[in-house]
């Protein structure tokens, strides 16, 4: 079975990235709900190893992984501090993707990289459990709004159209007459630093010219094919698997070994 999504067929994968971990019963008791609503679906973990309440971390985890699906995907994302709280619980829908969860910064990669078609509040109980805890919104309120997205039900009818999500200021690069200013969005498990400056934004920038790449103290006139175009142990900066810039060492850890952290400023100047 297949729905329609902005005239094209929409897949029928849904995806699950959280903070809960693998120990305890929370992921599949998403599960659960999902198949309970639509059994002919598949879902995929994207991780539930993000570190404890860090949206940062989870948007990260979200935007290297979601982008590789196939169109009419619904992405479900639970980093959620603020469960039963004020904040809003939304539904993203853009020409590619949906997007389901709280309304805490956890999708600002994606206001910055999709074309955003509408974003809803989810305020519809017809879509959510009978019963809503107040602890547990991913298992009561994103799974069954997510399953029944993909049952052919539109985002208008689970709430009203919002245009104020929260959004957390990592993501956007900066166009200024000296440059392109962008942040470091993520620290991997190699101690890799890596950006959202992409390489498009840098070739449109700068032509074939040559750049300066400046993150706080460390200058760099060079950006590398790979991890080996520098001796070992040595800093660089290449263009990592996001084609987007990264600050590494080879053989080691830029963040360990330079300080270098998740928010810290980095500067593409010409030279």
């Amino acid at each position: 079975m297949f729905c329609v999504f902005e005239g094209v067929f929409m897949s029928q994968f849904l995806t699950l990235t959280t903070d809960f971990g693998i120990v305890d019963g929370y992921v599949g008791a998403m599960k659960g709900v999902i198949y309970d609503i639509a059994p002919a679906i598949q879902v995929v973990d994207i991780t539930h190893q993000v570190p404890s309440q860090d949206i940062a971390a989870g948007a990260f985890a979200m935007c290297s992984a979601c982008r590789f699906f196939p169109e009419g995907t619904v992405h479900i994302g639970v980093v959620d501090p603020g469960v039963g709280s004020e904040r809003r619980e939304i539904v993203v829908e853009t020409t590619r993707f949906i997007f389901v969860g709280p309304d805490n910064g956890l999708f600002s990669p994606f206001y910055e990289t999709e074309q955003i078609q509408r974003i809803v509040a989810i305020e519809n109980p017809d879509f959510m459990r009978s019963e809503v805890s107040a602890t547990f919104h991913g298992r009561d309120i994103f799974a069954p709004v997510g399953a029944h997205l993909l049952q052919d039900v539109l985002c208008e009818v689970i709430g009203q159209e919002i245009v104020d999500p929260v959004k957390l200021d990592l993501w956007s690069v900066v166009e200024r007459p000296d440059g392109l200013v962008g942040r470091v969005v993520n620290i991997d498990h190699f101690g890799n630093a890596v950006t959202m400056i992409s390489r498009s934004q840098i070739l449109d920038a700068f032509g074939d010219g040559q750049v300066q790449i400046v993150v706080g103290e460390n200058h760099f006139e060079q950006i590398c094919h790979t991890y080996t175009g520098v001796e070992t142990g040595h800093a660089l900066v290449l263009y990592g698997s996001l084609d987007t810039l990264e600050i590494s060492i080879n053989g080691g850890s830029a963040a360990k070994v330079h300080g270098i952290k998740r928010g810290d400023e980095v500067r593409v100047l010409k030279l």
